[in-house]
């Protein structure tokens, strides 16, 4: 849980709203916001639990694509899949436990 919270926190700027003990699961959550947008983490000590399932992946907007990749770098992080339209770029990264993460930046344009 730590290196995960440190992570969406610190690399993409989340922050912390609660993080407390479940002890229905014998374990731990943690909710985060980044905007309008919350994301929960939850960690479960013992208990099985199936990674994926039909979870392909989270995506985050940034305000600079470049920004972002040079702090994930700098981070020691590596950036992959990138991809530009005439509408938007992204990369992906992987958080700590290996979920794909894609940022993107909306391209604005003049007409």
């Amino acid at each position: 849980m730590a290196r995960s919270v440190k992570f969406y926190t610190s690399i993409l700027g989340m922050k912390q709203i609660v993080r407390k003990k479940v002890k229905e699961t014998n374990g731990e959550m943690c909710v985060l916001r980044s905007g309008s947008g919350t994301l929960e983490l939850n960690q479960y000590f013992g208990s099985p639990f199936n990674r994926g399932g039909t979870l392909d992946h989270l995506a985050f907007q940034v305000s600079s694509l470049v920004r972002f990749m040079k702090k994930a770098r700098d981070a020691g992080l590596s950036t992959h899949d990138y991809l530009e339209t005439k509408n938007w770029k992204r990369c992906f990264i992987d958080d700590p436990d290996g979920n794909w993460i894609e940022v993107y930046q909306r391209l604005k344009h003049t007409h």
